[in-house]
């Protein structure tokens, strides 16, 4: 294999396993990645159901093309792309900006599309949601602040398995991409917080987010940006028909400031994909305004903010900072690996593309 191993500072390991795998070029290879890589896909693909991240260094990466040439050579389809909760720049075929809000912002862990992925919660979990969605939507009819109730019924598309990023220019200071394995993370959450895992678990969560206004849609926000922004529209009713590809949200409040209340679930926390399992489901409260979220239990109960400082320590020791060097790329199962970005300055280009 024309692959050197190598390491990156605060590599993890689990069970004796590397997390992220790291490859280097052969001495007096050219560095042609998409071409180790169409030589070697089989035993690329195999070491990344093994260690779940892959991040490939030193290799001749210098331009948008090389980069698709290298996600084309492992063969995965395209997966389609809807502008929403996070704002893109489409740079080719498959190629998209991974991010165009601001660097300074921290982006907090999550897998790619989590909050609208299909997580098949049992018709236990849904009759109690249905009912907590009836409840809500009957009391918002006689409150004073909403101006519309749009209730949706949300079939969730699944996530992309896989997520490529490439580092067309890093940022001078900080801005370094986190990576956490999942299977990891339900482990530690299984033995810190046993009792909060079985009851999301038995009941399924559900998230509660108030949009931003208007005059900050283009403020460079991460996540909480206008309903208008997000979906597209000023449109109220077209905005319900795009809500739930685009975002996954069940009920939509619009409120007499402008503003817009989301609701999304039900969502099972926990994925099981072969011999690994994942923590699917962020939760909020991180990135967010405090008073604009809420975290549920299925019934309708409040998450313990408690729960949250646990969960972010257990993000914390577990991850691992990808300090990024000019031509870098990480691939990720996105299904058992969760990212994150640090706070940095600019200028800093990551790119990314994503596959079914």
């Amino acid at each position: 294999m024309g692959f050197i191993e190598s390491r990156v500072d605060d590599e993890k390991l689990s069970g004796g396993v590397a997390f992220p795998k790291t490859l280097l070029p052969e001495a007096g290879s050219e560095g042609d990645l998409a071409k180790l890589v169409r030589a070697e896909r089989e035993t690329l693909v195999a070491a990344l159901g093994h260690h779940s991240a892959l991040l490939f260094r030193g290799f001749q990466v210098d331009s948008i093309d090389d980069f698709e040439q290298v996600v084309e050579a492992f063969g995965w389809k395209a997966y389609p792309v809807q502008q929403g909760i996070t704002t893109r720049t489409k740079l080719s075929d498959r190629i998209y900006s991974s991010n165009d809000a601001d660097p300074e912002h921290l982006i907090s862990f999550h897998h790619e599309m989590s909050l609208v992925m299909n997580t098949r919660p049992s018709q236990d979990q849904l009759f109690l949601y249905i009912v907590l969605l009836a409840t809500r939507f009957v009391l918002s009819l006689f409150a004073s602040s909403p101006k519309n109730v749009m209730l949706v019924h949300v079939q969730r598309p699944s996530s992309p398995s896989k997520i490529f990023f490439y580092c067309s220019e890093p940022s001078p200071e900080g801005g370094e991409t986190s990576v956490v394995a999942s299977d990891v993370v339900v482990e530690m959450m299984e033995q810190r917080m046993p009792e909060f895992v079985a009851k999301a678990n038995e009941l399924g969560l559900v998230f509660i987010v108030k949009t931003a206004h208007d005059t900050e849609a283009d403020s460079g926000v991460v996540v909480n940006k206008s309903w208008k922004s997000s979906l597209r529209t000023n449109d109220e009713a077209e905005a319900v028909k795009r809500a739930p590809e685009r975002i996954g949200c069940n009920l939509i409040r619009f409120l007499e400031d402008g503003r817009a209340e989301l609701t999304t679930g039900l969502m099972k926390p926990i994925g099981v994909f072969g011999e690994k399992r994942a923590w699917l489901v962020p939760l909020l409260g991180l990135t967010e305004i405090k008073e604009d979220i809420s975290n549920l239990f299925g019934d309708g109960s409040a998450v313990p903010e408690e729960v949250l400082r646990i969960y972010t320590e257990i993000l914390e020791e577990n991850c691992v900072d990808i300090k990024w060097q000019k031509g870098d790329v990480l691939l990720l199962d996105n299904l058992v690996v969760q990212h994150a970005r640090r706070p940095g300055k600019p200028p800093r280009r990551i790119l990314a593309s994503m596959c079914k």
